[in-house]
């Protein structure tokens, strides 16, 4: 079967995106991910979980932050690359394909000032159902919570930061894990004001504690 693919404008500084409606494509939880990071280009970014590359595409084109992009599917590490290419960004971002728990083989501890990672969302035998490639994206398949908290520590020095999207469903044990890897909850945003479904999350590494807590509604994307 031939793959199905279109480009998206992502209306923002010219930028497209190639998806392919066989493999995983982004949601609105990417798109406010790569919006609730700060950054400059002194920084140098790591995009954990990386798929067809939206956010790290978002980060370099639109924020100006250099960033290595982190991906386990060869098929979505092709594409990101692709979309790299599509949009003049070979000199900002790169791409991995490797899975993350092997990254100390290609980077080097505290070598990114930010983290970035939109994980699955559910443990393996929750009862969520996925095929192909994204029951990978979805389902704690390759890649734990705790694994991508420890690559998270790996990559950060002192102070660096760690923007992460999450469900409200498991938000008490991302909260747990993140102290308890010495990633300090700073900034937390609830998406769903009467039914919350999602969260973004900002972590500090070796911050003192103190959480600022804000809910937002859903946009549509």
């Amino acid at each position: 079967m031939d793959l199905v693919e279109r480009t998206d404008d992502l209306m923002t500084n010219n930028l497209k995106l190639i998806q392919d409606d066989e493999l995983f494509c982004f949601g609105h939880d990417a798109v406010e991910l790569a919006n609730f990071v700060e950054g400059t280009v002194t920084d140098y970014a790591a995009d954990l979980c990386s798929g067809n590359g939206i956010i790290a595409v978002l980060l370099s084109g639109k924020k100006g932050i250099r960033t290595t992009a982190v991906e386990i599917d060869a098929k979505l590490a092709a594409l990101a690359r692709r979309n790299v290419e599509l949009n003049n960004l070979c000199g900002m971002t790169d791409v991995i394909n490797l899975p993350i728990q092997r990254i100390s083989e290609v980077l080097e501890r505290g070598s990114r000032s930010i983290v970035v990672c939109n994980p699955p969302y559910f443990k393996k035998g929750s009862g969520f159902s996925a095929k192909g490639v994204a029951a990978g994206a979805r389902v704690e398949l390759y890649v734990t919570l705790d694994e991508v908290l420890a690559c998270a520590e790996y990559l950060l020095p002192h102070k660096g930061r760690l923007y992460m999207v999450y469900s409200v469903s498991r938000l008490a044990e991302l909260m747990r894990l993140c102290g308890n890897t010495g990633l300090e909850p700073k900034e937390l945003v609830i998406f769903g004001v009467k039914k919350p479904r999602l969260c973004l999350i900002k972590c500090v590494k070796g911050a003192a504690a103190g959480v600022r807590v804000e809910c937002r509604e859903v946009r549509d994307y």
